[in-house]
């Protein structure tokens, strides 16, 4: 741990000490874990304390060594992006729209960062000292949690066309500078895809899900993966990696949950569609489909009109009930290709994970030994996509 906690990281902490009027104080550093939900960076609660008055704070220190920060080249920058730059820009968008504090886009409070390179560090807030929590990986959210997921999804999305809106010419830059790719070369993409759809049909239970599965894969075009990603009836600047292991939430006093987006280091420009159908393949199973999927369809585009109608948008001219639908229809195929990519990564026990260390890269994701939860969340998924009638 020791080698995490520079000088550098020390000084911007006692820069944030000062900046927040402490001036005797004690600071405490105490790394932590995420359980097996975080690779690229190491994870530390900060305290600040002089006499009764305390500042928590959360950090997030580099952890990549050269190969995946080749393969993630952006992962640090675009955080810090958001932060310093367009997150203020949202902000100043739901000032000048009169957005009430209850309606706004709901972050985390940001207080510095370091970002040269290799020793990038960013300080927030730490919520869980104010009551927030990470929702648990290994359960299939409800459907309080999955209303209040989206409908701050919506608000995110809709900021984007705010902005694009106001400052179209600043908007496209920030769609060029917020590219994300990841970087692998050819050959080991194929072995690393060819070993990721090798495990998933191994999983799955009927051979006639296995061959249908099979003959999918055989006939996509690798490249629609990324069209599906990257194209739009109206590009939006995505979260990129919106699931409940990236999001904190608080069950307030009347019954109803507040969260809080975080871990903005994969923004993208790309569909909206593609950040919900993440949110739903990473975090439901089959039963919570079974009942919400349609509803929370319905639910996503009520909230995303009714936050475009706040910034002064019309919805019909923006992103229409009728775009929604079809782009949906066009976008489902990709959470089949969410569910053998990344629900192995996100269902896999702790003392089976990645180990965040300077030889972890992206081949790394391909889990040697998944876990039961993995095999039971592929076949919910497999079912659905043929019900679907996606898998044939």
């Amino acid at each position: 741990m020791e080698h995490f906690i520079t000088n550098s990281f020390k000084d911007l902490l006692h820069k944030t000490a000062k900046e927040q009027n402490f001036v005797d104080y004690n600071l405490d550093i105490k790394e932590i874990s995420s359980g097996g939900a975080n690779y690229t960076s190491k994870l530390f609660a900060v305290s600040i304390t002089e006499g009764s008055n305390t500042l928590r704070l959360f950090c997030k220190v580099t952890a990549i060594g050269e190969k995946m920060r080749a393969q993630l080249a952006k992962i640090f920058t675009t955080e810090h992006f958001f932060y310093t730059n367009l997150g203020k820009m949202y902000r100043n968008i739901e000032d000048c729209c009169g957005i009430p504090d209850e309606l706004r886009l709901n972050v985390s409070k940001y207080y510095g960062s370091i970002t040269e390179l290799n020793e990038e560090v960013m300080v927030l807030e730490d919520l869980t000292a104010a009551g927030y929590e990470a929702y648990d990986r290994f359960k299939s959210i409800d459907w309080p949690y999955a209303q209040a997921a989206t409908r701050e999804l919506a608000k995110l999305h809709a900021c984007a066309w705010a902005y694009a809106k106001q400052d179209p010419e600043g908007f496209g830059d920030v769609k060029k500078k917020l590219l994300y790719d990841i970087n692998m070369d050819e050959s080991d993409t194929e072995v690393y895809a060819t070993k990721m759809i090798g495990n998933a049909v191994n999983i799955l239970l009927l051979q006639e899900k296995k061959d249908k599965l099979i003959k999918y894969f055989e006939a996509l075009d690798p490249d629609t993966y990324k069209m599906m990603q990257k194209t739009s009836r109206r590009l939006v600047l995505c979260h990129g990696d919106y699931k409940p292991s990236n999001l904190m939430h608080k069950i307030l006093e009347d019954g109803t949950v507040d969260i809080k987006v975080v871990d903005l280091q994969t923004m993208q420009a790309g569909s909206p569609i593609v950040d919900l159908l993440y949110f739903i393949i990473a975090g439901t199973d089959e039963k919570f489909r079974a009942q919400y999927f349609d509803k929370l369809l319905d639910h996503y585009y009520t909230e995303l009109s009714a936050a475009m109608k706040r910034l002064q948008l019309n919805p019909d001219e923006t992103f229409s009930r009728e775009d929604f639908d079809c782009e949906v229809k066009e976008k489902l195929p990709y959470g089949l290709l969410l569910a053998v990519f990344v629900l192995p990564v996100l269902t896999v026990e702790m003392e089976n994970a990645p180990q965040v260390d300077e030889s972890l890269d992206i081949s790394k994701f391909n889990v040697e030994k998944t876990s039961d939860l993995y095999a039971e969340r592929l076949n919910g998924v497999v079912n659905d996509y043929v019900k679907w009638g996606i898998l044939k």
